[in-house]
């Protein structure tokens, strides 16, 4: 039984794929590939199809398990190794959406509140958004991303003789380093999709959602940037910390909506949290498949609480993440370009009779313990509805 559709999962790439990518990626491709940003896009929804394939390959050995619950089983001791590792990217992931998204609100919304109040109003909600667990985010998601589509993708209708196609000559000489190191830019936000086979089973994490979601995610990127260049142009856009925020304002619809952009950023804000609010369930979810007998919903305060004051201890300001995208598209390439093919060829599933020393959960059979043996039952429930549950 698959607990979401082909549809849900799609949104949940889109959401994981877009959301912080259009805050200010699109200034740092133009920055490089000038007229031709748009194909920075694409190379890196390229790259990001070879690790796809190889979680797609994997998840077929696993149809039950998310991909944490496999590492664990496959390899009790070293898994948990490894996911100490990934606790830490996932941690720092998470303190970088959340400065993002703090400073964001500060700039646009409530310039006059402390971005201390901000941050901490911003933790709550993701809090009680992860406690609720993965269906509240599905949830959610299915709101937040399609006002989100819609409400970008009409902005072309509002512009009129504002685009300048212009902005994209000369149209047939590209700067190939130019569009490669802007490339390099935009992976290191992309590539958070491919956080969703952390916390999706097989059976929900197919082919046809995984591929779907991937294609409309980056064709959505590249008609955002697209109409980035053509309405603010590339010399100013190379400037811009948010301009995606900067395409709003460029939207008069009469004299009284002068101000239409706070509008779009009414809308655009819950869905940056919701994929914040996956940030910090995997960061849960990681803990309790590292400690079996720790219930995740326990976790979700001091690992936001964690990742909140890493938010202002890493990134001191949005300068710092700007000028840090480089190097860490390289930690990205390591966690989530190289390293799946890695699980593909060392993860196997165990045989039947080692199942009962090590179950997907990390619990073991325990024949005077009742109630282990009843949250065995709930893991195994939740595992075959592919339900990845705090």
């Amino acid at each position: 039984m698959k607990q979401f559709t082909t549809r849900q999962i799609v949104l949940l790439s889109v959401l994981m794929e877009v959301s912080i990518t259009l805050v200010h990626a699109p200034t740092q491709a133009a920055d490089y590939a000038h007229q031709h940003a748009y194909w920075t896009c694409a190379m890196a929804a390229i790259v990001i199809c070879f690790p796809i394939w190889a979680m797609l390959r994997l998840k077929r050995r696993f149809p039950d398990q998310d991909l944490l619950q496999a590492i664990v089983s496959s390899h009790p001791v070293l898994g948990r190794m490894l996911l100490v590792m990934y606790l830490v990217l996932f941690l720092i992931i998470f303190a970088r959406d959340l400065r993002i998204i703090t400073d964001l609100v500060e700039v646009v919304l409530l310039p006059m509140t402390p971005i201390v109040v901000i941050s901490l109003i911003m933790l709550l909600t993701l809090v009680f958004m992860a406690k609720g667990g993965i269906r509240t985010i599905v949830s959610m998601t299915e709101f937040t991303v399609p006002v989100l589509i819609l409400t970008l993708l009409t902005m072309p209708l509002f512009f009129g003789r504002n685009i300048d196609f212009s902005a994209m000559r000369p149209f047939l000489h590209p700067d190939i380093g130019g569009v490669v190191k802007g490339s390099w830019r935009m992976l290191g936000y992309m590539a958070d999709l491919i956080i969703l086979p952390f916390i999706l089973s097989g059976r929900s994490y197919n082919a046809r959602s995984a591929w779907l979601g991937h294609l409309i995610g980056t064709v959505f990127m590249i008609i955002i940037v697209l109409l980035e260049e053509l309405v603010i142009g590339v010399p100013i856009l190379s400037r811009l910390f948010y301009p995606t925020y900067e395409l709003a304002r460029q939207l008069q619809l009469t004299d009284f909506l002068d101000r239409f952009d706070l509008f779009v950023g009414a809308l655009t804000v819950p869905t940056l949290l919701t994929k914040i609010g996956v940030d910090l369930y995997v960061i849960s979810l990681t803990v309790k498949r590292m400690f079996a007998h720790i219930f995740g919903g326990l976790m979700v305060w001091p690992m936001g609480l964690l990742g909140y004051v890493c938010s202002f201890m890493l990134f001191s300001n949005i300068v710092q993440i700007y000028n840090f995208s480089r190097e860490w598209t390289v930690v990205m390439i390591v966690f989530f370009v190289v390293m799946p093919f890695v699980l593909w060829l060392l993860l196997r599933p165990k045989p039947e009779e080692d199942r009962e020393y090590h179950k997907p959960s990390g619990e073991k059979q325990d024949s005077t313990g009742q109630q282990v043996g009843t949250n065995q039952q709930e893991s195994q429930q939740a595992s075959r509805t592919g339900q990845a549950s705090l």
